[in-house]
């Protein structure tokens, strides 16, 4: 089947052609990764960060090239982001370098809580209402900014800052009857 056939099915929520086309792709796109010089980790965080957006975006989705221009465009660009991220972090000064160092060596129970407190903001989330859940996911999972979020969602901005402003304040009163 061709991609633009499959892309049309994606958009109508069918997850066969969605993993079709992943299953397509995802070998080039890696491939492409480590050709940009990327490791095999993050390549494969990128390629899945690209299909995530493609699922979010589908119903909304305009190509104006082909499917594949329009993939590897997208991996292009995450790929470069992230080396702009790397390159930020690598000129912090060195005093944040030592708090890195001690943040790495995590005693046991330090570690253990550090789980425990993801455990529970992701059954807290789990709790918030469909779109609210949503909003605070991909900011808080996914690192999207708040007008990115808005654009992917349709929605303005203030209402992705309310959505994560009722999430945080859910949260705060989900922690303190915790205690």
């Amino acid at each position: 089947m061709e991609d633009i056939e499959l892309l049309s099915k994606v958009k109508t929520d069918d997850r066969e052609a969605f993993d079709s086309l992943f299953l397509r792709y995802y070998p080039l796109l890696s491939d492409f990764c480590r050709f940009l010089g990327i490791g095999d980790d993050d390549g494969e965080d990128i390629v899945a960060d690209v299909f995530l957006d493609l699922w979010i975006k589908r119903e909304r989705l305009y190509i104006h090239t082909s499917l594949k221009s329009y993939l590897y465009g997208a991996v292009k660009n995450k790929v470069y982001a992230l080396k702009r991220q790397n390159q930020k972090l690598q000129l912090l000064p060195e005093e944040y370098a030592s708090d890195q160092a001690i943040s790495d060596h995590l005693h046991p129970d330090e570690i253990l809580v550090k789980k425990e407190r993801l455990k529970m903001i992701e059954r807290f989330a789990e709790e918030l209402p469909e779109q609210g859940k949503v909003v605070f996911l991909m900011n808080w999972q996914h690192q999207l900014e708040h007008h990115e979020i808005a654009e992917i969602l349709n929605i303005s901005v203030n209402t992705v800052r309310t959505h994560i402003y009722r999430a945080i304040n859910y949260f705060r009163k989900r922690l303190l009857s915790v205690k």
